[in-house]
């Protein structure tokens, strides 16, 4: 699942960081108009049939974040950062798990503003997706 999603960013040319979120809170290298990609730490799920196949479930979240400035009206952030990020670059995503071998169990978004220290703006995804390869 890591290099999944950081396969994901390198092609879309965001910037990846994966860590906790108080490592993330200490990214400041994000500029103006760039797009990145954190994720948090992946939890594996495994199980395991009477014939030991294992299969693989992994639960984590991801943001698709904007540098932004903290003044900025909410209308405007979702306008600017938000809005793009859900109609484009989060189906990018979407598309990624679709054409995988992950089935999507879950993938719940909510928008976020004024994040961590840098004021980022963004979408949060909880994820579940199974890998049925």
């Amino acid at each position: 699942m890591f290099n999944f999603l950081k396969n994901i960013a390198t092609e879309n040319n965001w910037k990846f960081e994966y860590s906790r979120a108080d490592y993330q809170n200490l990214v400041d290298e994000i500029e103006k108009n760039e797009i990145a990609l954190f994720v948090d730490p992946i939890q594996i799920d495994s199980k395991f049939s009477d014939s030991g196949n294992e299969t693989k479930t992994f639960t984590g979240k991801l943001m698709l974040l904007f540098s932004s400035d903290v003044d900025e009206s909410y209308s405007d952030k979702y306008n600017d950062y938000l809005k793009p990020l859900l109609d484009d670059n989060l189906e990018i995503i979407k598309e990624r798990f679709a054409c995988s071998d992950y089935q999507i169990i879950m993938f719940r978004t909510v928008e976020v503003v004024n994040l961590f220290d840098h004021n980022l703006d963004g979408v949060l995804v909880n994820y579940q997706a199974l890998l049925t390869d």
